[in-house]
C-alpha cells in the first residue's frame, strides 16, 4: 500500500495589496511542484486549497463604496479570478496524470487546512514556507507552524527556492516510537523517490559535567565518551535491524554524532546537501497535543530545507471543529 494516497496542498492566492496575485509566490509555487512531483511518484491524488480570507481582510475599506453593489461586483470579480487561477493549476495537473481537484474557502487559512485535512482522511498536508531569511534560514509562516503542531497527519513545508526534486533524506532519530516511524517513513519516500537516505542520532554526555566536577582523569572521560558512543553505534544498529532496514541502510549512511541535537542536524544538512528532513515530533510534557518538543521547535525555526514532520501515535487534533463545516467553498466538478 502506497503511503500517501491524499495530498492536500495549501495555495496562497492573495497579494500583499489584497488582490488575487498576478503570479504565486515562490513558496506557493514550490509547494505546488513538490506535491505534484511526489503525486507523481506514489500515485497520490492533489487537492489545491486557497482561502481568500486575506483578500477580504486586505479589501475591507471596499465596504464603504458608496453603491454596495459595487462591493459586490468586486467580490464577485475576485472569486471568479481565484476560480479561475485554481482550475487552472487543476487542470495543469491534472495533464500530468494526477488526480486533481481544488476547495476555494474564506475561512482562516491554517483553520481551512486542518479541518480538510481531519474530515477529508488526508495522508499529507503540503505548505510552503513563509519566506527565506537572508542568512538563508526558511521562517514559517503561522500556517505552516500551526499545522506542524495541531495538524493529525504528516505535514510537509518546502522551501521556496527548492526544486521540485528529493535526492537526499535525511531521518533523525532519538530511538522512541516516533522516531522509528519516521525511520520507517524516510525509508518508503526514498524507495518511492528514489532518494539517498541518511540516518542521524545525536548524542549528549548527559554525565560529563559530574565527571569533571570530581576531577576524573582525562582517560577515563574518553573511556565515557568511547562507552556511550557504542552504546549508541549498537542501538542504532539494532534499530534498524528491528525496522527490517539493516540491508538497505549501509554504514556510510548511519550517523553519529556529539553536542547539540538542532545544531548537528542543520549541520548535516549543510554537510550532506539535504533536500528533506523527515522527523517525529514530540509534545512537552503536561501539553499533549498542542506544541512540539524543544529540538523539533529549533529545528523547525532554522529550516534550511524541506521538512516532513510526524506527530506520536495516538495523536488527537486539539481543535474541535463542527460536524459540517461553515465556511464557504466550492470544490472542483
Amino acid at each position: 500500500m502506497k503511503r500517501f494516497r491524499k495530498i492536500l496542498v495549501g495555495v496562497d492566492l492573495c497579494s500583499e495589496s489584497g488582490a488575487i496575485c498576478a503570479e504565486l509566490s515562490a513558496s506557493t509555487r514550490s509547494a505546488i511542484e513538490k506535491a505534484r512531483w511526489v503525486a507523481g511518484h506514489t500515485s497520490a491524488s492533489v487537492t489545491f486549497c486557497a482561502s481568500l480570507m486575506s483578500c477580504l481582510d486586505l479589501n475591507a475599506d471596499a465596504r464603504h463604496l458608496a453603491e454596495m453593489q459595487r462591493y459586490t461586483e468586486l467580490l464577485d470579480a475576485m472569486y471568479e479570478q481565484a476560480e479561475q487561477r485554481l482550475a487552472t493549476l487543476t487542470d495543469e495537473t491534472r495533464q500530468a496524470g494526477i488526480d486533481t481537484n481544488w476547495i476555494q474557502t474564506t475561512g482562516t487559512p491554517w483553520m481551512e487546512l486542518l479541518r480538510e485535512a481531519v474530515f477529508g482522511n488526508y495522508d499529507l498536508v503540503l505548505v510552503g514556507s513563509h519566506r527565506r531569511h537572508v542568512l538563508g534560514r526558511v521562517l514559517l509562516g503561522n500556517t505552516g507552524r500551526r499545522l506542524l503542531r495541531k495538524c493529525p497527519c504528516p505535514v510537509w513545508v518546502t522551501s521556496p527556492v527548492e526544486d521540485g526534486m528529493v535526492r537526499r533524506i535525511l531521518v533523525p532519530t532519538d530511538f522512541s516510537p516516533t522516531a522509528d516511524e519516521a525511520v520507517r517513513l524516510g525509508d518508503q519516500l526514498a524507495q518511492q523517490l528514489q532518494a539517498e537516505l541518511h540516518i542521524l542520532h545525536v548524542i549528549e554526555y548527559h554525565y560529563e559535567s559530574e565527571l569533571r566536577d570530581l576531577i576524573i582523569p582525562v582517560n577515563d572521560l574518553e573511556q565515557y565518551r568511547s562507552k556511550v558512543h557504542a552504546d549508541a553505534e549498537r542501538e542504532l544498529n539494532d534499530t534498524l535491524t528491528r525496522l527490517q532496514l539493516d540491508s538497505s541502510i549501509d554504514s556510510g549512511r548511519r550517523h553519529i554524532a556529539a553536542g547539540s541535537p538542532h545544531q548537528l542536524i542543520h549541520n548535516t544538512v549543510d554537510k550532506l546537501s539535504i533536500d528533506l528532513v523527515v522527523m517525529g515530533t514530540q509534545a512537552r510534557s503536561g501539553i499533549s497535543g498542542i506544541l512540539l518538543g524543544n529540538t523539533a521547535e529549533r529545528v523547525l525555526a532554522h529550516l534550511t530545507c524541506s521538512v516532513l514532520a510526524i506527530k506520536p501515535e495516538g495523536f488527537v487534533c486539539p481543535v474541535e471543529f463542527p460536524a459540517a463545516s461553515d465556511s464557504q467553498e466550492t470544490p472542483s466538478v
